[in-house]
This record gives structure tokens, sequence and C-alpha cells, in this order.
């Protein structure tokens, strides 16, 4: 396995030079977005716009998904070009997965896997060509983790589901085209053979989006009243979804793999050689030098997990454990750097644009 990704294959040495010509183009005036590249749900209406527009044309050039099938709004590319696009993006603070702030650069790859031909004609080019914004729907009031716990009920009435229940902390300020939603397909059966996946319109009558101001920025209260849902939108068929959550969640999880740097780290370091203490700038402090150190060894660590992860995907090696492993090493690494963070930071810590000051 080569970790070095330095060197470009040559039959993606030009493929670079374009997508760098591209974005150069694309990205003008947009360097004060920068550090809004990781989800947030305080991102604002001109972030997220400009994120949404920059989707769309990356879609329209097949760039979004670049490795999806040509008829379902791909490029039909390689792995080593999508790990250009990659790169190119994190040079924005960007990545193809949080171009804009929806989840469809995860539900897109599991219709491919687990949807019909007409799930995947239908469902998949708006997704791939960047023009829809998707909710996951998973958490409900009595359970986070425990995804298997469903209590939204989808029960069969002719050609639709009717679904009723309730989803808590999902998207943010803005609302989707659809959401994406594990449900309780037959109360009757034992636990993880009850469960349906859909693919539901967020327009459809009897559902209600209910804002949650927290101190982390706006999250959602969804709530299913009788919504009936047409049984073409239910994915990997009925009673299966287990098996669907089980392609989802890997994902979720970093299993297809990440290339980019951590944005919030670069970001510390910046306030750090731009702060000062009696006259000082805090990077030229030893002891915040050690931590700034601790914290990028930390942040390589992390990167080498990821782009493992990326290469058993893309080698179509097994590796069922990686994403788990990956998302576990990075949160631990994430609340120790949040720690480091406070203990040189202070308050400024907790704001989202702190203020550089003596």
């Amino acid at each position: 396995m080569d970790f070095s990704l330095q060197t470009d294959p040559p039959h993606v040495s030009g493929f670079r030079k374009e997508v760098r010509a591209w974005l150069q183009e694309n990205m003008r005036g947009a360097e004060h977005l920068r550090w809004s590249a990781s989800w947030s749900t305080r991102e604002n209406d001109e972030e997220y716009q400009f994120r949404r527009n920059l989707a769309g044309k990356l879609g329209r050039k097949g760039w979004l998904f670049p490795m999806f099938p040509i008829q379902y709004g791909g490029a039909g590319l390689t792995s080593d070009h999508q790990l250009v696009l990659e790169m190119e993006l994190d040079r924005y603070g960007l990545s193809l997965n949080h171009v804009f702030y929806t989840l469809a650069r995860i539900v897109a790859p599991v219709i491919l896997k687990w949807g019909t031909e007409e799930q995947k004609r239908e469902f998949l080019p708006p997704m791939v060509r960047g023009e829809i914004s998707v909710w996951q729907v998973l958490t409900e009031p009595q359970g986070g983790s425990d995804v298997a716990n469903c209590q939204t009920r989808a029960i069969r009435d002719g050609d639709d589901y009717v679904v009723n229940g309730q989803k808590v902390m999902v998207g943010h300020h803005l609302p989707p085209e659809f959401l994406w939603t594990l449900v309780c397909t037959d109360p009757s059966r034992p636990r993880h053979e009850n469960l349906g996946w859909l693919h539901i319109p967020a327009n459809l009558p009897g559902i209600t989006v209910q804002h949650m101001h927290l101190m982390m920025g706006i999250k959602n209260s969804v709530f299913f009243d009788s919504v009936r849902v047409p049984s073409k939108y239910l994915v990997g068929g009925e009673n299966n979804g287990w098996k669907v959550a089980h392609t989802h969640l890997e994902l979720e999880h970093g299993g297809e793999g990440r290339v980019g740097a951590d944005p919030l780290v670069e970001r510390f370091v910046d306030y750090c050689r731009e702060m000062t203490v009696d006259g000082k700038p805090l990077i030229e402090v030893t002891s915040v030098r050690d931590i700034i150190a601790d914290m990028m060894i930390e942040l390589h660590t992390v990167n080498l997990f990821a782009r493992r992860n990326f290469w058993h995907r893309f080698a179509r090696e097994p590796h069922p454990y990686g994403g788990a492993q990956f998302r576990y090493h990075q949160r631990m690494v994430r609340l120790r750097n949040g720690e480091r963070l406070q203990q040189i930071m202070g308050c400024d810590a907790l704001v989202p644009n702190p203020s550089v000051h003596e």
C-alpha cells in the first residue's frame, strides 16, 4: 500500500492541471469561505448558497461523483482522478463530501448498491448533478447510537407506506429536497429484521420540520404524521433495511476513505501566528509549539487511517472494520485536540470566529 500520494500517474497529470485551473476560476472571490468547509450548523445563507452552486457546477461536469457510471450522471473516471479532485479541493478547505451540506455523497452510493434499476435512473442523476439536498434522518428521541431501536413506523397500505414518528438532531437551517431515513416496516418481526429504508420527498403532506436552536447552531426535529410515501421510495426491499444500514453507516463512518486535512487544526495554527502575548506571537512559545506538534502528529495518524480506507475501497479489498476504526480514532483525536484548543485559546475556543488580540 502506497501512502505517498505525491506523484500523479501519467493518465491524470493533465487532469490535475484542468481541475486546478477550473477551481481557480470558480473559487474566485470565495476565499473568505475557506473555513466553513467542515460541516457546520452555523453556516450562513451565503456560504450554503455558494457551496450549493459549486456542487451544481461540479455535478454538471460529472466531478461531484467522478467514479459514478456516466448513465447516472457521473464521469466514469478512475480512483486516481477522484484522488486528484479531492486533493485540489483540499487546497480550498473543501472536499467532495462537504462541497455543500447534504448527505447525497453517502446516499447515492447506497442507492447504487441497493436500489432497483428504476430507482437508480430516477433518484441518482439529480444527486450526482448536485441539484438536490438530502438530510440523513436517523436519530430518535429515545435513542441515537442504537439505530436498530427504530420506533418510527412505516406500515404498508396499498401502494403506499404510512409513516408516523419523530426524528431529532438532524439537518441544518435550510430545507432539503429529500429525507433519507430508517423506519420500522413490520413491528411483529424480530429486531434487525423489521426495518426498511425510505428516500422520502420532503414536501409530502404530514411532514413538519421544527428548528432546534442549540449552542452549536441549528438542528431540527422532523415529525411524520400519517405521511403517505409511495412504495417506489423504499430502497433495498421490505424488512431489509438493516443490510442497507450496514452500507450507509460504513460510508458515514469513513469507510470510503478521505484525503484532506482538518481545517480546524490549520485554523488554530493561523490563530497562533497572529495572536501575541507580551508582544510575542503564540507560535514562538515553546510550550505552544509542543502542543501544535502533538496535534499535527495525531492528525497525520488520522489521515493515514483515511488513506488506508480509500485504498481498500478502490482496490475492492474487504475491510469491514475500517470505517468504525477510523471514526473511533478520529473522534478521540478531536476530543484531545478540543482540550488543547481550550488550553491555549481559553474563551476564544468557544466562538466560531475569535478576534486576534494582545
